[in-house]
């Protein structure tokens, strides 16, 4: 298996072997939540705060310089602790918001370029898995934004409703799975999904700000008073690692032959029905040399306990072959998660882990049963 790391070093490896009809696929989250207009005062929104990390300089120099180095090796992460700290306490965020007057083209521009969740990672790691995969094209990052606003307003930019469309944005509160699609010939294509909201809406019905908002909504996870938890199945079969484990794309065979056989195992634990569909699960899987990947729709993080039974989560390599995902490199640089192997056969049923990806951000999991 050649991984990302290794690519990188060495131009000149031999053609990846050919699968058909497969494009690259990027699926992050726009969310309106991410900045919230204030109550007080017309047309001034908040951001969440520079503190969560959500707009990296070294990310910006990387993309203009297309180095991708450092997106796959996160080094000198801090320990997170302090920032885990204060997530957990809600009035830390009170004053940390940033502020964003919202009257001039440029600033609502502003606005909803903020409502993209790590866009900069998001574009960077597309532009990685092209150079991967020797797929010529040539976008930049302001074109890419724009891409995804006429997704979003289903009009291109230059036509007489364009803008209109885009000021009526500001006030929408519809959240979208964005999918970006780069076919094997350099051809690209956007969709906007529209997440359902009533499970949006219940689980940040209490946030006063937009940092609390982003916690709630994409580091729940992370929270004592986390409310959401998905049931996990281990799968008994490993899975060969490759390219299309290690990068994102259309080439899914292999995972969704995985849910199939996670919905069977779900229901026998439910005792209902080996067909019935299933919601709010995941199954883990893991390599032939019997490490843990990820998920089928997810990276994953264990906890484990340090010296002093502090817990911290702990996310499998790159060199698992799992999936080079951005919200697994947004929390590595937070000092949120860290990376070791992880013996898949030491996870137990009953065991807590870590579920996240860019669309539904962080949420819990308990092991339910190994097949």
């Amino acid at each position: 298996m050649i991984d990302p790391e290794y690519y990188l070093k060495n131009k000149n490896v031999e053609d990846i072997t050919v699968v058909s009809d497969f494009e690259v696929l990027a699926t992050f989250r726009y969310d309106p939540g991410f900045t919230r207009c204030l109550s007080s005062k017309n047309n001034i929104f908040e951001c969440p705060a520079v503190e969560l990390g959500l707009r990296d300089d070294e990310i910006k120099q990387q993309i203009i310089k297309e180095d991708y180095s450092c997106y796959l090796r996160v080094n000198e992460a801090s320990s997170g602790a302090d920032l885990l700290k204060d997530i957990q306490s809600p009035n830390v965020w009170k004053q940390c918001c940033k502020v964003i007057e919202c009257y001039r083209k440029p600033e609502i521009l502003q606005v909803i370029y903020e409502r993209f969740f790590l866009l900069e990672e998001q574009y960077q790691r597309l532009r990685l898995a092209l150079s991967f995969f020797r797929i010529d094209l040539n976008i930049s990052l302001h074109d890419f934004f724009k891409l995804l606003i006429e997704t979003l307003v289903d009009c291109k930019e230059g036509t007489v409703e364009y803008f209109e469309k885009v000021q009526s944005m500001i006030s929408e509160k519809q959240c979208y799975k964005m999918r970006v699609l780069v076919s094997k010939v350099g051809s690209i294509r956007m969709e906007a999904v529209p997440l359902p909201m009533t499970p949006i809406f219940e689980l940040t019905k209490s946030c006063d700000n937009a940092s609390n908002y982003f916690i709630e909504a994409m580091l729940n996870g992370f929270l004592d008073r986390g409310s959401i938890n998905w049931d996990v199945v281990i799968a008994s079969e490993p899975i060969n690692k490759s390219v299309f484990t290690s990068f994102k794309t259309t080439s899914r065979g292999h995972y969704t032959s995985a849910r199939t056989h996670m919905q069977t195992a779900i229901n026998k634990v439910k005792g209902t029905e080996p067909s019935s569909p299933v919601s709010q699960c995941e199954i883990l899987l893991s390599n032939k040399s019997g490490q843990l990947m990820e998920g089928s729709i997810t990276n994953v993080a264990i906890i484990r306990r340090d010296f002093n039974g502090n817990k911290k989560y702990v996310t499998p390599k790159l060199t698992s072959g799992c999936l080079c995902g951005t919200m697994r490199h947004y929390l590595l640089r937070l000092g949120l998660i860290e990376e070791d192997d992880i013996e898949i056969e030491k996870l137990a049923v009953g065991d807590e882990v870590l579920l996240f990806n860019g669309v539904m951000g962080c949420i819990r999991g308990t092991i339910r049963i190994k097949t």
